[in-house]
C-alpha cells in the first residue's frame, strides 16, 4: 500500500518550474495560498534534493488554518544536502524524514538524526520510491502524499506509476530555459506516456494564470 500522490507546481507557459539560473518566485499571493491549502489537507510534503538545497523551505502551513504540520520529505539519495537546512534545525519540532540510499555517509545519517531527523535507507544506488512510499503509509501513517517536485522527482514518481494527480498553475511568464515541470528523462511519444484526464480548469483570482488539474487514468 502506498499514499495518494498529488503533484503541485507552478510553471511558466513554457513549462519552466525555474529559470536558468534557479528563479522560481512564479506564484501570485492567491496560489500560495492554494499551495498551503493542499499542504494543510496532506498529511506529508515532499521534495527532492535539489529543491531542498536552492530554496530551503519550511514546506509548513502558513496561510491557511491547520489542525497540524504536514510531515516533511526530503528524497536525497546521496545525502548531499547540509544539515543546517531550515528543515532539519526544526526537526525536533516537526517531523521531518530523510529517504537516502546505501551511497550515503554513515556519520552525515548520524548528524541528521542527532538533529531528531528520521533517516530511512531504501535502495542501493538510488532511492526505491516505491519502497519509500509503502513506508511512508505503513509506518509513518502517511495516506496523502503532496509533492512539491522539484523537475527530476517529478518525473521519477511519474515513470514509475507513482502519481494519482496533478495541480498545475501555469503563469503569465516565459523562461527559454531551466528546469522543466517534469525534468529528466523523458518518453519518446506519447504511446509511452501516461493518460491525462482533465478533471477541471480554473482561472485564477488574479486573473492572469491558469489552474489545471489532471487525474491519472489507471
Amino acid at each position: 500500500m502506498r499514499p495518494w500522490v498529488r503533484i503541485v507546481s507552478a510553471c511558466t507557459i513554457d513549462g519552466r518550474i525555474a529559470s536558468s539560473t534557479g528563479f522560481s518566485r512564479l506564484s501570485c499571493e492567491y496560489d500560495l495560498k492554494r499551495l498551503h491549502m493542499h499542504r494543510a489537507e496532506c498529511d506529508a510534503v515532499m521534495i527532492g534534493a535539489r529543491t531542498a538545497e536552492i530554496d530551503d523551505p519550511m514546506l509548513t502551513v502558513r496561510l491557511v488554518p491547520t489542525k497540524r504540520q504536514p510531515i516533511r520529505v526530503v528524497v536525497d539519495g546521496r545525502l548531499s544536502c547540509r544539515t543546517s537546512l531550515r528543515l532539519f534545525r526544526t526537526a525536533r519540532e516537526i517531523p521531518t524524514i530523510v529517504f537516502t540510499s546505501e551511497r550515503a555517509d554513515p556519520g552525515k545519517i548520524r548528524e541528521l538524526k542527532d538533529l531528531g531527523v528520521n533517516v530511512e535507507v531504501v535502495g542501493h544506488e538510488k532511492v526505491d520510491l516505491k519502497a519509500a512510499l509503502e513506508i511512508l503509509y505503513s509506518r509513518y501513517g502517511v495516506r496523502k502524499l503532496l509533492v512539491e517536485g522539484g523537475g527530476n522527482l517529478n518525473i521519477n514518481l511519474l515513470r514509475e506509476g507513482l502519481v494519482d494527480e496533478i495541480y498545475v498553475t501555469v503563469t503569465p511568464y516565459v523562461f527559454g530555459s531551466g528546469v522543466s515541470i517534469f525534468n529528466g528523462d523523458g518518453y519518446k511519444d506519447t504511446s509511452e506516456c501516461p493518460r491525462f484526464l482533465l478533471k477541471d480548469v480554473v482561472i485564477c483570482e488574479c486573473g492572469n494564470c491558469v489552474v489545471l488539474h489532471y487525474l491519472i487514468e489507471r
